[in-house]
């Protein structure tokens, strides 16, 4: 894999704006770190290793199929190194901790909207927006290199430590081995440092982009691009999914594919159609 920068756009919210992010980043699916757009969190300066081991230390989640008392693991996770990796908390959904912990990242920032996901009308049996939290050690990697389910949009924002991100644009899909059926959005190769270019020799020829995200940013990852994360250290990051306009038709085809099959997809599909067009317009108003 060719790295073909180490950087990429950052903005301040407050000089960007929403009219200039949808229109030079959210619309042509362009990834951007933004600064300042989660300064009102209670959870800035507050959410530190120590905050989560002091009032949430006997919470138990399960991490690499163990379960942890939170105070046990962020002990691990402060000692982790690159070499000895402490296991990786990712991917907790905020609903189902403590509700103050939500009260601390509401409101959600204004580049996250509109999320049409957020819509009663989209024909779910579950909730489709998931605001996630991540805590790790240096060293420690997400597990796959992905883009998000059903073409949805990512929002990471980190809130303590630092990351390094890599991010790939739709157009390398071919060269990264996606997976068969429900897994084609996770690539196959499974050490990008040191791939097995004998199973995956067009992975040579991928370039993507490596770069950091620090404390108070925001990420965006526009829906398909594939992107996966490195810890440098000592983390804490919470991520949003969120559709509209731009992505829209790809995550009503997936959610056709993915969720309906037969009678139920025929009928889906008229629908889901309607419903864009009721979004585009109540946006535009």
């Amino acid at each position: 894999m060719k790295i073909i920068s180490t950087d990429i756009d950052r903005h301040e919210w407050a000089a960007l704006g929403r009219d200039r992010f949808q229109r030079e980043y959210v619309l042509p699916l362009r990834p951007v770190v933004v600064t300042g757009a989660i300064n009102h969190w209670g959870a800035r300066g507050k959410w530190t290793p120590n905050f989560f081991r002091q009032e949430h230390g006997t919470h138990v989640v399960d991490v690499d199929d163990r379960h942890w008392r939170l105070s046990d693991l962020i002990d691990e996770i402060e000692t982790s190194t690159p070499e000895k990796p402490a296991p990786y908390m990712h991917n907790q959904l905020l609903a189902k901790w403590p509700a103050e912990l939500l009260v601390d990242v509401s409101p959600m920032p204004e580049c996250t909207r509109p999320n049409w996901l957020e819509s009663s009308a989209i024909p779910s049996l579950q909730p489709l927006t998931f605001i996630e939290l991540y805590i790790g050690g240096a060293g420690a990697r997400f597990p796959v290199l992905h883009y998000d389910n059903l073409h949805t949009h990512a929002f990471l924002m980190q809130l303590y430590g630092e990351k390094e991100y890599l991010a790939l644009a739709p157009d390398q899909a071919s060269l990264l081995y996606p997976q068969a059926g429900r897994a084609a959005n996770k690539s196959s190769v499974d050490s990008l440092e040191k791939p097995d270019l004998k199973r995956f020799p067009l992975f040579d020829q991928a370039k993507g982009v490596r770069f950091k995200l620090n404390p108070g940013e925001t990420l965006f990852v526009p829906a398909g691009w594939w992107h996966t994360a490195r810890i440098l250290s000592t983390s804490i990051t919470v991520s949003i999914n969120a559709v509209n306009k731009a992505n829209w038709s790809a995550f009503r085809r997936d959610f056709i594919d993915k969720e309906s099959s037969g009678w139920r997809a025929r009928l889906l599909q008229p629908y889901l159609m309607a419903l864009g067009a009721f979004f585009y317009l109540k946006d535009s108003v």
